[in-house]
């Protein structure tokens, strides 16, 4: 399971979420659009993959970023405020990526019978969190102004590594 994850991330070019290593702005390859108030973009996707062998259920789900896909415009990286204080945006984007990351792991090994349902069940399961997910990530947003509002940034920030100090 872990070589399969492992392959998706390699063939879209991305890196797995850890604690060790926090983003750095050369991680933003992709090309910013010309357009838009935003300085910077983090992509990322819930890798997720499932099966069962008899009734022995191996699941894995690894938070990845995806640099090709993520991009920064040249008026953060040169405004030395902006610069630290998106990147710290950005990496709460990654940071909560991986705190829905583990809870899909937590959903996926908490299941009754796992092998007795259908991949249908599965996948639905999946895309509900994937879409519980996304919802967070858009409040985290809208509360923080992308980043601007320094105080509801603190409060995301503290709470997001919060939530990953736990199991």
């Amino acid at each position: 399971m872990d070589d399969m994850l492992r392959g998706d991330l390699s063939a879209d070019h991305a890196f797995a979420w850890s604690a060790g290593r926090p983003l750095a702005w050369s991680d933003f390859q992709g090309s910013p659009p010309s357009k838009g108030s935003e300085g910077a973009k983090t992509s990322y996707t819930l890798y997720s993959g499932w099966k069962c062998r008899g009734d022995a259920f191996e699941f894995g789900v690894i938070a990845g970023f995806r640099p090709r896909q993520s991009w920064v415009k040249t008026i953060v990286l040169n405004d030395s405020t902006q610069r630290g204080t998106i990147l710290r945006h950005e990496q709460t984007h990654f940071d909560l990526a991986e705190v829905h990351a583990r809870r899909m792991r937590r959903a996926y090994r908490d299941l009754a019978r796992p092998c007795a349902r259908t991949d249908a069940e599965l996948s639905a399961l999946a895309e509900r969190l994937a879409q519980e997910e996304k919802a967070e990530q858009r409040r985290y947003d809208t509360e923080t102004n992308h980043g601007l509002l320094a105080e509801q940034q603190g409060a995301w920030s503290r709470d997001v590594a919060r939530r990953l100090g736990g199991p």
